[in-house]
């Protein structure tokens, strides 16, 4: 394959492009999916071709072909980007790939479909106050094979191997029912993940603190309060209000039409949108991770990017294109979902950084708020400023401890007043993971999303209408 590819950029590199990057991309995919503990699906998917990016006349052309490296077209079709192109870096030869102790593909149908039955088997037993009607559960794995070179000398070839869990069930109580929101397990390694997660332990818990918190908890009393968020709501909002508003082509307008746009604009580095306790950052190199990478798909060596350092805004996500008109050097942000897919800037894994703090130091001085600890929905404008919460599992913090199960209470407020409003953190990290969606046509790609527990300060918790 290597020969094959050296070929054909030398070849392109010959008709005068400015900058050629060539790409080999393989996936592989499968996924097997129980209700109440029946298989209800089986199913594979896979993908393997080429694809040619090359910067000629001031813009940007993209080819793929499933059977053979693409040739250029005569006529060039393509994005124009007048502000050039960043043709530093990305040289010399790089190969990582996922750590497998246990290859998923060595791993029996019949032991993984035994997991889901066992957790099944033991989620139908627990006593509850309410019914479980509705398990659905499902085990997915998948392996990314790339090998990339461009003309600036890069020579990569990686090799990406993930696994996952998801759940959702459906509590019944009474005449009415009550779904859980979505919950899923994920990162970049072999089948021995599985234990490090205690996933049969986590779903029981969330059952049945699910089940409590629809029999015993009320409603909360509206109005300004400090309230708590758990690592899990932590992560969705350094996701939607910091991670894509942070994308330079959609501070740029180039994703407006399609994921609408953001808050930010280049006037903001350097200036303060949140307190002195907020850093946020997207570090794809965290091995284990579901976004794990070392170098992206533009052939840039991948770092921790510092979004917001203490509370100052500091740098955006950017790829070869959008760094020149900020006068930086790409950062490595950029992947593609498949060889059909040009690269475009992306997340990998976004999270607040941890304090030093407890958890219980974030309850003392709370005379009456609200901890979010899980959420059943969440949305965002298309500025990502406005955000709105609806928290599942939920509990009333009355003097410095926690009481008792609040039934659905809606955090409503800003990106602005949230980020600024954060008092304190303490020293927990927990990761989420998720498939972030982005681009025309739509690309899907595996992230992580996290953070600690933290406090903010005098936000508006409303009642969820009924």
């Amino acid at each position: 394959m290597s020969e094959k590819l050296e070929e054909h950029l030398l070849k392109v590199e010959g008709s005068g492009v400015q900058y050629a990057e060539l790409r080999y991309h393989k996936t592989f995919s499968s996924q097997i999916t129980t209700l109440n503990g029946i298989l209800i699906s089986n199913e594979q998917d896979s993908s393997s071709g080429y694809s040619l990016r090359t910067y000629r006349g001031g813009q940007m052309e993209f080819y793929s072909r499933d059977s053979s490296p693409p040739e250029l077209e005569s006529t060039p079709v393509g994005r124009s980007w007048e502000e050039g192109i960043d043709l530093e870096g990305g040289e010399g030869k790089i190969s990582f790939s996922s750590s497998e102790k246990i290859r998923p593909s060595d791993v029996s149908l019949e032991e993984k479909l035994s997991l889901l039955r066992e957790i099944k088997e033991e989620a139908f037993a627990l006593r509850l106050s309410t019914k479980l009607e509705r398990l659905v559960l499902s085990y997915w794995e998948g392996v990314e094979e790339k090998e990339s070179l461009n003309s600036l000398g890069l020579r990569m070839t990686s090799r990406i191997s993930r696994i996952g869990i998801w759940y959702s069930f459906t509590l019944k109580d009474g005449d009415k029912y009550v779904t859980a929101s979505l919950e899923e397990f994920g990162g970049s390694g072999g089948f021995e993940l599985l234990k490090g997660w205690n996933v049969k332990e986590r779903i029981l818990d969330r059952i049945s603190s699910l089940d409590s918190v629809v029999t015993k908890g009320k409603a909360p009393s509206p109005g300004r309060k400090d309230v708590i968020v758990s690592g899990m709501i932590a992560g969705i909002i350094a996701h939607e209000s910091g991670g894509h508003p942070f994308e330079a082509d959609r501070v740029l307008g180039r994703e407006a039409a399609q994921a609408g746009k953001s808050y930010l604009s280049q006037e903001w580095i350097s200036k303060k949108m949140g307190s002195d306790t907020v850093t946020l950052v997207d570090d794809p190199t965290l091995e284990g991770s579901m976004g794990f990478f070392q170098v992206d798909d533009e052939g840039v060596k991948a770092r921790r990017k510092f979004l917001i350092r203490e509370g100052k805004v500091e740098e955006m996500l950017h790829s070869r294109l959008t760094a020149p008109r900020w006068g930086v050097r790409s950062n490595g942000s950029t992947r593609a979902m498949d060889y059909e897919s040009e690269p475009l800037i992306r997340m990998s894994n976004t999270f607040f950084l941890p304090g030093k703090a407890k958890f219980q130091d974030l309850l003392d001085g709370i005379r009456n708020g609200v901890f979010l600890k899980s959420y059943m929905e969440w949305n965002i404008d298309d500025l990502r400023w406005g955000q709105r919460y609806v928290g599942l599992e939920a509990y009333e913090v009355k003097d410095g401890e926690i009481g008792e199960p609040v039934k659905f209470p809606v955090l409503e407020s800003t990106t602005g007043e949230i980020y600024s409003s954060i008092d304190m953190v303490d020293d927990s990290l927990t990761f989420y993971p998720g498939t972030c969606g982005k681009g025309e046509p739509s690309q899907g790609v595996p992230v992580w999303f996290g953070g600690p527990n933290m406090r903010i300060r005098n936000v508006t918790i409303k009642v969820m209408a009924q």
